[in-house]
């Protein structure tokens, strides 16, 4: 991953993933919990 960090896309795309990411596992707990 030699990604350059300084491109805005790619930082959006992490941040758009990293988000669905949490959503999920939030998803997921609320169906374990419930």
């Amino acid at each position: 991953m030699s990604q350059d960090p300084k491109d805005p896309r790619m930082s959006g795309r992490i941040a758009m993933v990293a988000l669905l990411v949490c959503f999920a596992l939030v998803a997921v707990m609320v169906v374990i919990a419930g």
